[in-house]
């Protein structure tokens, strides 16, 4: 079968916007589980410890590229390592969306790992080929669950995915309410404005940083999960308080 090239959409920017095409197909890497075995002397088959995490993955995709002849190698390079630099939010590097428009349905959450590999084509120079690594998380979120939403209606939603999802939440809220979230109360204290859940993290925090963890009582002490198949979501304010905005971004995934 003769490759063909699919485009490597990152940071909401297509790859061919700067003459650059991912070789199709390529071989994913999967994520590994994390489990720790126990053999005991005398029994067959091992004992296994396992938290259902799973390892971040190394994912290396050939490409080539073309260059306009009104731009230079350097310029062409320089806009390819612009485009592949991650932002830095409180000192740290962030993962970004990778997507292909192969696969519309999901992205990966990715970081560039090693600087792009481009060699020049002694007979072309306006052609080359390459390699771009990324260092990904083990799941591929589903496109429709990475934009907020409002909490459903009518107080059910289906997680169509194996996985367990863990949302990020928004509100605009002033006093006391409860996020119950599958029969389990998650209790916010005393709020005022407007300010954010971090399902990853579990911290809650406004548009400055100000962390607000004190005033959030978690009955599990871990923030709210959506398993698979049906789940509820359901928001009280106590009396006096006010709900102004509820919504949730679901990152419904699966491995990759």
């Amino acid at each position: 079968m003769e490759d063909s090239y699919a485009n490597l959409i990152y940071q909401g920017k297509k790859s061919s916007d700067l003459g650059v095409l991912i070789q199709y197909p390529f071989n994913l890497t999967h994520p590994i589980p994390d489990i720790d075995p126990t053999h005991i002397k005398g029994r067959s088959g091992d004992f296994l410890q396992s938290d259902n995490s799973y390892q971040n993955v190394t994912e290396t995709f050939n490409c080539i590229i073309q260059r306009q002849p009104s731009v230079s190698q350097f310029d062409t390079e320089r806009q390819i390592i612009d485009w592949l630099a991650s932002p830095v939010s409180q000192g740290r590097k962030q993962y970004q969306y990778l997507q292909f428009d192969i696969d519309p349905g999901y992205v990966y959450n990715a970081i560039l790992q090693n600087p792009p590999s481009i060699q020049w084509n002694e007979n072309t120079d306006t052609m080359a080929t390459g390699q771009i690594t990324f260092y990904c998380e083990p799941f591929q979120y589903r496109i429709n669950g990475i934009d907020y939403v409002p909490l459903p209606d009518n107080g059910t939603v289906i997680n169509e995915e194996l996985q367990n999802a863990v949302p990020n939440w928004h509100f605009i809220a002033n006093g006391t309410f409860i996020l119950n979230v599958n029969g389990y109360e998650y209790e916010f204290d005393n709020m005022s404005g407007e300010f954010w859940l971090n399902g990853d993290t579990g911290d809650v925090y406004d548009s400055k940083n100000n962390l607000f963890n004190s005033q959030i009582k978690f009955p599990n002490l871990a923030p709210p999960k959506l398993i698979p198949g049906k789940n509820t979501i359901t928001i009280t304010a106590d009396s006096g308080s006010t709900i102004t905005k509820a919504e949730y971004m679901p990152r419904w995934r699966r491995l990759i």
